[in-house]
């Protein structure tokens, strides 16, 4: 697999989500190899990130607080990728689906790499064009949710787009209420939660 393999991936990713889902994955790639290309593609969005922050400054941020809280978005970009995983693996066969983990895994993590191009020209754009930038954003989220349909659908065996679209929000909201419940138990009772005496 070249290099031209993976650039008439990406546009058949654009054009043809669900083929180049199939494509995927028929490549058969093992746990291992998944979970390698899961930590690449998430040491890439790092480095970005950190390149971002060295050509966009953000004022007020100290020099020497940049490497601890590259490491925090480093873990939080790969439990979020984690976590988006397991919700669309386990809401997808709860809802009648009958894919493997290790295919929504590919997919998934094929997504990330294709998000951190997105990032990597969107930061060369914020650098020269501005505004395109914006618009790339936009467009990048809107062609992401038509991916992430079709790739659900054909990770799940679903035939139905509109099945993988309620895949996709069930498992959006499920995230977000283990998000809430996680963030709350951290955080201490909720504001409001204790009654006053």
């Amino acid at each position: 697999m070249n290099p031209a393999f993976w650039r008439d991936l990406a546009v058949t990713t654009i054009k043809d989500p669900a083929q180049a889902a199939r494509r995927l994955m028929a490549l058969g790639l093992g746990r291992e190899v998944l979970w390698l290309g899961l930590a690449l593609a998430v040491v890439l969005n790092t480095l970005l990130q950190a390149a971002s922050n060295l050509l966009l400054p953000v004022i007020g941020v100290e020099t020497q607080g940049i490497v601890p809280s590259l490491i925090a978005y480093s873990a939080i970009v790969g439990g979020g990728l984690i976590v988006t995983i397991l919700a669309f693996y386990h809401v997808g066969r709860a809802l009648g689906g009958t894919g493997s983990f290790n295919d929504v895994m590919i997919l998934m993590v094929w997504m990330q790499f294709l998000k951190v191009a997105v990032q990597a020209a969107g930061l060369i754009l914020v650098l020269t064009i501005p505004i395109l930038s914006a618009l790339l954003a936009f467009a990048a989220f809107l062609i992401g949710i038509y991916i992430s349909v079709h790739f659900i659908d054909q990770a799940h065996r679903l035939n139905s787009l509109s099945r993988a679209a309620g895949v996709l929000i069930a498992s959006v909201l499920a995230i977000a209420v283990v998000s809430f419940i996680l963030l709350s138990l951290v955080g201490g009772p909720i504001p409001g939660s204790v009654s006053h005496v």
